[in-house]
């Protein structure tokens, strides 16, 4: 069976940097697995993920070797509108991610590029918005929203185009104790349901019990793995 996601001996180079911010990385994530990438700032645990989900190459220049495949396909055979809707992805700040100013615009927005029925995309919405537990938040301007609460929103947004594969990078930054225990609720639905996650994180403790394996990055490599149940972080 094909990976969800592939790197094989992925180098890359920023422009104008001297040193490489991945070097010879190769890691494969299942279809339905959990990975959990770790390790210091600058490790480059955000880079792996924007090869994950597409952004490299297609929305960020550099210098690129090595083959990423992302369901089966090289990633550059994958156009960006066709990865957006494939792979889901919530960054660390969400503010940069929003394209509409209240909630259920926000959700609707990739449904509605889709070109999908009217009241699927209703549907859809809601589904979303259940399943993350904003239904309360309908209607409402993203600019009242707390961090928690838009990080929500985000992936909401992604839940509704029913992607196969979930991207998330650092998505604890902004979020209190009790918004992180819903977001491994959500992630665990997710994994339910056979869905691919790759998550890079600092505080991994909420990920116990979703986690199927842990991979600790420094200096642009992978330096250890772990399956979760012999992780002592978790």
């Amino acid at each position: 069976m094909d990976a969800a996601i592939a790197l094989e001996d992925v180098s890359f180079r920023y422009p104008n940097q001297q040193d490489p911010v991945l070097d010879q990385v190769s890691l494969r994530v299942a279809p339905g697995e959990c990975v959990v990438l770790t390790g210091p700032s600058g490790c480059g645990k955000t880079t792996l993920t924007r090869l994950g989900n597409g952004l490299i190459p297609h929305s960020s220049e550099g210098e690129l070797s090595g083959r990423v495949r992302v369901s089966g396909r090289d990633v550059s055979e994958w156009t960006a509108d066709e990865l957006g809707v494939e792979v889901g992805s919530v960054f660390q700040n969400p503010r940069g991610q929003f394209v509409d100013i209240d909630v259920s615009s926000e959700i609707a927005f990739g449904c509605e590029c889709l070109g999908l029925p009217t009241a699927e995309i209703a549907e859809r919405v809601d589904a979303a918005a259940a399943a993350l537990g904003i239904r309360g938040l309908a209607g409402r301007s993203i600019a009242e929203l707390s961090g928690g609460q838009r990080q929500s929103v985000i992936l909401a947004s992604a839940w509704a185009m029913h992607p196969d594969v979930f991207v998330l990078d650092e998505p604890t930054a902004s979020l209190d104790t009790a918004s992180m225990r819903r977001l491994a609720r959500v992630l665990s639905q997710l994994k339910s349901q056979g869905k691919t996650i790759l998550v890079s994180e600092h505080r991994l403790w909420w990920l116990t019990g979703v986690a199927d394996r842990v991979v600790a990055m420094e200096g642009g490599r992978l330096r250890a793995q772990w399956d979760a149940a012999d992780f002592g972080g978790l």
